[in-house]
């Protein structure tokens, strides 16, 4: 039978077995290697109250924390909420990762 994929869709070489993560829009158990993967930063607070923030401020240099997330898809879910693509034949031989513009 034809393979659709060199990796067959996940990173594992030589493992039997990989543990699995929690899907954050579904909540499926997906294998960690299989799952997309995004990292997330945020601030705090948003970005029109900011300003109002930092002018109460007792300190002249304060930089407020952020958040950071580690987030976890499932490929339907990844893709059901375009945060990847289906590719064409040719495309999935790119391996190549491309940025989004703007971030």
């Amino acid at each position: 039978m034809t393979k659709k994929r060199r990796n067959n869709g996940r990173n594992k070489t030589n493992r039997g077995h990989v543990k699995r993560v929690h899907c954050v829009f579904s909540g499926k158990l997906v294998p960690k290697d299989k799952a997309i993967r995004r990292y997330v930063v945020k601030n705090i607070i948003e970005s029109s109250a900011i300003g109002d923030i930092q002018d109460a401020c007792a300190l002249e240099y304060y930089t407020l924390p952020k958040l950071y997330f580690k987030n976890y898809y499932s490929i339907e879910a990844a893709i059901h909420k375009k945060i990847v693509r289906v590719r064409s034949k040719e495309g999935r031989r790119v391996r190549i990762f491309s940025p989004k513009k703007g971030i």
